[in-house]
């Protein structure tokens, strides 16, 4: 073959793409939101699947975007979701954006996402326009709640997508489908937290262009009234409030007063958003050194020589009104002074406030078998002079704690060992939760960036298999400086990506992610699995068995998944 020839064929085979592509500026594809699309993936299929909801739960559909050409100022709309003379209105879109992981986590998940460029797609970013280059994909997510009044039936959906190509402005369309069940959610039965660090005033700065914001002004009940309403939108019903570190205090003579409109005003914020069925009160004890060292408890005194050779607590305001916060054993004098006066009067206000059936108390944040002992010290105090309030705390041990705790939080694999033991407590009248955070590792199910989006969901189906009805997870939001664009593995890769962190920081905004729309998902099927195990138990044992096969062990098919979520709707369906 002569390159006369060769020359020739090359020029037609260009000259054929040329003319049936001319006009085709992108392609636009529907792909299920659990799968993660990466930046480098070039291969897609129309997936053309209609997004099957209840009423009371949020549709979300990913229409990826692979341009042929060069696209500027991409902008998002939905012009009409509707049904006959039926719509859905407060439809959403946000374009998802791409975090880098630096380091993998060790061990891996035999589902491990592998990434070639090292960028995973998680926050979702509302209010920024895009940029596409020949060939490069983009995920757009949309977000349509259903409400809990939505007529049944099937749903039209269009999404309008623009951009400028060569300067001019072109216009996309895509459309989709919802179909909306006759089944109706209500109050989320299952208890969620995910502490909150808005307490920090570096955490709230990464809200405000890095500008510090002073505690307790006006700009920080905003900010903390942003975070109340985008919790109580994705069913975190449980909020962590530091009883101690709130309350302003006067002493005299041995004497405290106390103070507590600070406490009561963060609560009242998160009760009228819906995201308050239990008060979490914060930590009391910290440790006093090393990770397994004992226990010491928060103690606030007179701000003097003496105090400031204490040791300090991790109250971000360490002197406040002429008191300086500091740490002390259980067994010292000025330790039992001021929790036999400031317990009593904290159960004392939570009644005159009604909120005394909802409250709880930490004692200190996972404590080992190694200081266990100083943990029951400081809980049989806290049982005494707070009775009636049931202490919960994240653990990392089991036997050594037994009679120290009301509610007890074993981390995911703790509970998977130790299995009988809390199984036990629960015929005992305990209630048990479950936590992820650092770990498990592995093959467990937990919401690192890096595995599949499906895990993230699945935790919730663990929650209801294991009849485990509450999830406590540490990193709501601790961010780092510019945490959109910063490496999102942290302290050498012990540190997960996306551990620290469910939801991103804009200047005076919080933005979701793919991993907490997921979140939100799963509690909402731990919903549906409770509606369908009063109608049959044994259905709904057999839903969840499906999926979740053991602690760490899981069938990982979307394909499959959507099928067990259309039979669960389908059964309760045909039983309203």
């Amino acid at each position: 073959m002569t390159k006369k020839l060769v020359s020739f064929i090359l020029l037609f085979i260009v000259s054929v793409f040329y003319i049936f592509s001319e006009d085709k500026q992108v392609y636009l594809y529907q792909v299920d939101p659990l799968v993660k699309v990466l930046k480098e993936r070039n291969y897609f299929r129309d997936e053309i699947d209609t997004i099957r909801v209840a009423r009371g739960e949020v549709a979300s559909i990913q229409i990826v975007v692979q341009g042929l050409t060069e696209i500027e100022n991409m902008r998002a709309t939905v012009t009409n979701v509707s049904s006959g003379t039926s719509k859905l209105t407060g439809a959403t879109t946000g374009w998802v954006g791409y975090v880098q992981v630096g380091r993998s986590y060790s061990p891996p998940s035999t589902d491990i996402i592998r990434s070639a460029s090292g960028y995973f797609p998680d926050p979702i970013l509302p209010d920024s326009t895009f940029s596409l280059k020949p060939g490069e994909v983009q995920p757009l997510w949309i977000s349509v709640p259903i409400n809990t009044t939505t007529a049944p039936g099937m749903y039209k959906g269009i999404v309008e997508i623009t951009g400028e190509v060569e300067k001019k402005k072109e216009t996309w369309i895509k459309e989709f489908y919802i179909r909306v069940y006759p089944v109706t959610l209500g109050k989320s039965p299952l208890l969620i937290t995910n502490w909150s660090s808005h307490f920090s005033p570096v955490s709230l700065s990464f809200l405000n262009n890095n500008n510090p914001v002073e505690a307790y002004s006006p700009l920080y009940w905003e900010l903390i009234e942003i975070h109340a309403k985008i919790m109580a939108s994705h069913r975190q019903n449980v909020h962590r409030i530091f009883p101690i570190w709130h309350t302003q205090y006067t002493y005299k003579n041995g004497k405290y007063t106390f103070d507590f409109s600070r406490f009561d005003r963060e609560a009242e914020i998160f009760d009228k958003v819906g995201a308050l069925e239990r008060i979490e009160g914060g930590h009391l004890a910290w440790r006093s050194g090393a990770w397994d060292e004992p226990f010491f408890v928060e103690v606030p005194l007179p701000d003097n020589e003496e105090t400031r050779q204490l040791r300090p607590s991790p109250n971000p305001i360490k002197v406040e009104n002429g008191m300086r916060f500091t740490l002390l054993p259980v067994e010292d004098e000025r330790a039992k002074n001021f929790i036999t006066q400031f317990m009593p009067a904290l159960k004392q206000h939570l009644e005159q406030k009604g909120w005394l059936d909802r409250y709880m108390q930490h004692i200190a944040d996972e404590p080992t078998a190694k200081n266990a002992t100083s943990y029951v010290t400081i809980s049989n105090y806290i049982h005494e002079f707070l009775p009636g309030v049931k202490v919960l705390d994240a653990v990392l041990t089991s036997k050594e704690l037994a009679g120290a705790i009301d509610i007890w939080v074993p981390v995911l694999n703790v509970l998977d060992r130790d299995y009988t033991f809390y199984q036990d407590l629960k015929e005992a009248g305990k209630e048990v939760w479950f936590y992820t955070c650092v770990s498990p590792k592995g093959n467990y199910a937990n919401r690192f960036i890096e595995l599949p989006l499906i895990q993230t969901r699945y935790l919730h189906w663990i929650n209801y298999k294991y009849d485990v009805t509450g999830y406590l997870h540490w990193g709501l939001n601790y961010w780092v400086e510019d945490q959109l664009n910063a490496d999102a593995s942290r302290d050498r890769g012990r540190l997960p990506a996306g551990d620290n962190c469910i939801i991103y920081p804009g200047y005076r905004k919080l933005y979701s992610s793919i991993r907490f729309e997921a979140m939100r998902d799963g509690i909402d099927d731990y919903q549906l699995l409770k509606m369908i195990e009063k109608k049959d138990a044994q259905k709904a044992k057999s839903f969840a068995n499906s999926i979740i096969i053991k602690f760490n062990e899981y069938d990982g098919s979307v394909a499959f998944f959507r099928n067990i979520r259309r039979q669960m709707l389908d059964f309760l369906s045909q039983t309203e």
